[in-house]
């Protein structure tokens, strides 16, 4: 009955959602390429028929889940699918022989269409990807679901919690669900009412590069738009004379030149406004301290392992729900301060912070081993399906 109301909801939603994505357009958010795919399912199917397995990422964070799986399956048969342009961008740079679309969005129509002109067997979900037509026609036109890296924030179980019946009834849908956490297994879990699996953090599957030496480099990296105002309280009471140079990395780059605008014209020299995607890991790479955005806002905040594998030493504000677990081990580690939403303090923090070298690499190496040492079962459990 709730799928039946979903889908009437759909058809009516369809218009809508269609002028957002012409706004979408104008805003450069979209192409017209990617307005045909999600909106009508618009492909070139006959260069997909040797494909086995679609692996869906909506943004770039989840982009960077996926190379272990790509590093073990069989790329000759895979698609990737994803939902925003620079994700798009990036995983065509990243992944040149692979080809990548734009995954229709969850109206029945695409999904059938979609699927039936494809001999696909699985769907790979990373992250958080529920979507009810998806799972349904796959599972009817016998396409196996699986969710990997799954998270589910507070939010999201609670309002899932309150649709139980449906929830179990989707949960019935996938083949296999690998959680990104232990948190995440028992809000799956108890969502789902299955067996659920957590093997790893995909996202710990990344290239371990500290430098013993750095010099006195800042990063704010990820710094949502909210947070504009509050990251240039914080450079006002930094002691720039400390400071080798500072880069901020505006989490979407089209705002860069607001940031720019907020500048002191005596900061211009020390401060660099990133505006490239894809070339984070090379200002991680010479940074010695790292200030990771969307944890001073209630946004949950952004993933810390990549600042982390070039030896960086993390700084979060309070807002970091979504990777909790990482932040309060590597803290009980040494690798990271949680700071309360303060700019004042947080400055007086940093300022006491690029003072000292840090003797990390060593920590960092063992902390990435500990939570890769079962990745394989992922793959196992995954060809075995």
């Amino acid at each position: 009955m709730i799928i039946s109301s979903y889908r009437v909801a759909l058809y009516f939603a369809f218009p809508v959602v269609s002028l957002i994505g012409i706004f979408r357009l104008f805003l450069k958010k979209e192409n017209i390429i990617s307005l045909k795919q999600k909106l009508f399912a618009v492909h070139n199917y006959n260069k997909y028929q040797n494909i086995d397995t679609v692996i869906h990422f909506a943004s770039i964070g989840e982009l960077n889940s996926i190379k272990f799986l790509l590093d073990n399956l069989n790329n000759k048969k895979i698609l990737l699918s994803c939902t925003t342009l620079s994700s798009y961008k990036l995983s065509q740079k990243k992944y040149p022989n692979i080809h990548v679309i734009f995954l229709p969005l969850d109206f029945h129509w695409n999904v059938k269409k979609f699927i039936l002109n494809l001999n696909i067997r699985k769907i790979l979900w990373i992250d958080s990807e529920i979507w009810p037509n998806w799972l349904y026609h796959s599972k009817k036109l016998n396409v196996k679901n699986i969710l990997v890296n799954g998270r589910l924030s507070k939010k999201s179980h609670y309002n899932w919690k309150r649709l139980q019946s449906f929830s179990k009834h989707l949960g019935e849908k996938y083949e296999l669900i690998f959680a990104k956490s232990l948190s995440d297994k028992e809000k799956f879990s108890d969502i789902f009412q299955k067996k659920i699996y957590y093997h790893g953090n995909l996202k710990f599957y990344l290239n371990i590069n500290s430098s013993e030496t750095k010099k006195n480099h800042l990063c704010f990296a990820s710094i949502h738009k909210s947070e504009f105002n509050l990251i240039i309280s914080i450079i006002n009471d930094l002691d720039l004379e400390l400071f080798d140079t500072i880069t901020i990395i505006p989490r979407h780059i089209q705002f860069s030149s607001i940031l720019k605008s907020m500048l002191k014209d005596n900061w211009k020299n020390k401060i660099i406004i990133h505006d490239k995607f894809g070339e984070s890991l090379n200002i991680f790479n010479k940074s010695k301290i790292v200030f990771m955005g969307g944890s001073l806002v209630n946004h949950g905040g952004q993933n810390p392992l990549e600042a982390l594998s070039k030896g960086c030493f993390i700084i979060s504000g309070s807002y970091n729900d979504n990777f909790n677990e990482q932040y309060l081990d590597l803290e009980e580690l040494n690798l990271a301060k949680i700071l309360k939403n303060n700019p004042k303090e947080i400055s007086e923090s940093i300022n006491k912070l690029i003072k000292l070298n840090f003797d990390n690499t060593d920590l960092i190496n063992n902390y990435f081993k500990d939570n890769t040492k079962n990745f394989n079962k992922i793959i196992e459990l995954i060809e075995k399906c």
